[in-house]
């Protein structure tokens, strides 16, 4: 039984989904890429990043929230998109929509996403945005984007550094990949780690198995269930974008629009250069690539490119406040994380996420009033030990 008061920090959250959560599903999310160097890499450099108080302030009042895009947040951090959430926690798209909108934080549901966009939005019509990943067919994204248009989304997020599919190692290892195929040398491992992890299957079984991709439903044929959905969600993403992509989407979006996955200045330059109205450093969570720097480490040359044209957001190994803060003092406007509200959602639901959200927050402000800053504007490269910055 989850008690949300066990959780002290976002670690803590961690070993409850772990201990939910068959490793199946749990090893691959959890390392990312390759080896999981990559993740791992991701959270060490930034929890290296030391910060340096300063004294005599008055921090009686703190003043941790944000404001982008004409909107103006509670904290200045928000939950980066998830692809098959749903596959960790049922309705797991929703649940964390719905925490975001209690907590007053951005939403990003992922283009792999169990819900659709039409019922996030109408979840959270202030604060969801939607990530479009460019499709094989044209057609597909000029559809998915007009459908993240008419449901009222302002804030596009295209994400293009995911041009071919991953390698997983643990994934591969596992054989298991729900809901599109379990390898037969699999199946008595994948049932052992389900008996095991009681909860998780109850709910998996009860809810009749895997859940559809239900944004990609409508271009499946009629009645078709997660399999099939999944299957033909695979014949169109990952796709090998380009620039003239990109240059076809800003064309056709109204909103806001946001470039993902950026890890070069040069890429950044182009991206505001084509009309992009912010750039996030991501190497997605090092589920790509674990041969690729920190985000942490390209953060700063990404934000002397463009940083005096357009907010720079960053996403990529935040697991605590320190690590919000951090990447605030080396330029971001904005933070992301996935796999810490996740972790919350894993192991409690709906009080899961509101925890995991509670204890980012909470760490913000202390640390905020511990380092003698009264506000997310104020910080800057002198808040940090010059010797650990990237």
């Amino acid at each position: 039984m989850f008690s949300a008061g066990s959780a002290v920090t976002i670690e803590d959250l961690r070993r409850q989904a772990m201990r939910r959560l068959p490793d199946f599903l749990f090893g691959p999310m959890d390392a990312g890429a390759g080896t999981g160097e990559g993740s791992a890499r991701n959270s060490r450099r930034l929890a290296e990043q030391l910060l340096v108080p300063r004294a005599l302030v008055d921090v009686s009042r703190i003043a941790p929230g944000a404001e982008l895009f004409g909107s103006v947040y509670s904290s200045s951090f928000g939950i980066s998109p998830i692809g098959y959430a749903g596959n960790f926690r049922r309705n797991a798209d929703t649940l964390l929509a719905e925490a975001a909108v209690a907590a007053d934080i951005p939403f990003i549901l992922s283009g792999g996403a169990n819900e659709s966009v039409e019922t996030i939005a109408r979840i959270a019509p202030r604060h969801a945005w939607y990530q479009l990943y460019g499709a094989r067919d044209p057609e597909r994204t000029d559809d998915m984007l007009g459908r993240a248009r008419d449901c009222g989304i302002k804030v596009l997020v295209f994400t293009v550094d995911f041009p071919v599919p991953p390698r997983v190692e643990r994934l591969i290892r596992s054989g298991v990949r729900l809901p599109a195929s379990v390898a037969p040398g699999a199946i008595p491992r994948m049932i052992r780690e389900m008996l095991t992890h009681p909860a998780w299957t109850l709910e998996f079984l009860r809810q009749g198995g895997p859940p559809p991709l239900r944004g990609w439903a409508s271009y499946a044929p009629a009645g078709a269930g997660a399999k099939t959905i999944a299957r033909d969600y695979s014949t169109q993403i990952p796709s090998n974008q380009t620039w003239k992509d990109l240059d076809r989407v800003r064309a056709s979006w109204p909103g806001t629009l946001v470039v993902k996955g950026i890890m070069h200045p040069d890429d950044a330059a182009r991206a505001a250069d084509a009309g992009a109205d912010a750039v996030t450093v991501s190497n997605h969570g090092s589920v790509k690539l674990d041969c690729m720097p920190a985000t942490v480490d390209v953060l700063p040359r990404v934000v002397r490119a463009v940083g005096h044209r357009i907010p720079v957001l960053f996403d990529g190994g935040i697991r605590g406040g320190q690590g919000i803060l951090a990447a605030h003092c080396l330029g971001a406007g904005f933070c992301f994380s996935g796999r810490a509200v996740l972790y919350g959602a894993i192991a409690g639901g709906r009080a899961g996420a509101d925890r995991a959200i509670r204890i980012l927050k909470d760490e913000v402000a202390q640390i905020l009033a511990m380092i003698g800053c009264p506000s997310i504007a104020e910080l800057g490269p002198g808040f940090l030990e010059a010797a650990t910055r990237p």
